[in-house]
């Protein structure tokens, strides 16, 4: 996907556990590869609590 300069875009992921007892809180590091040569790589960590 490409988006151009002031472009927006919405991002899905689906993230799965192997099972109950992979059950509590995670962190989650997504990499953005970009073209901005001042923010090539672009990191977002999300945080959830799996609920089996």
């Amino acid at each position: 996907m490409t988006l151009q300069p002031g472009e927006r875009t919405t991002v899905y992921m689906k993230f799965g556990m192997h099972g109950p007892s992979m059950a509590g809180k995670h962190n989650f590091r997504v990499h953005l590869i970009t073209n901005d040569p001042a923010e090539k790589d672009r990191g977002v960590t999300l945080i959830s609590n799996w609920v089996p």
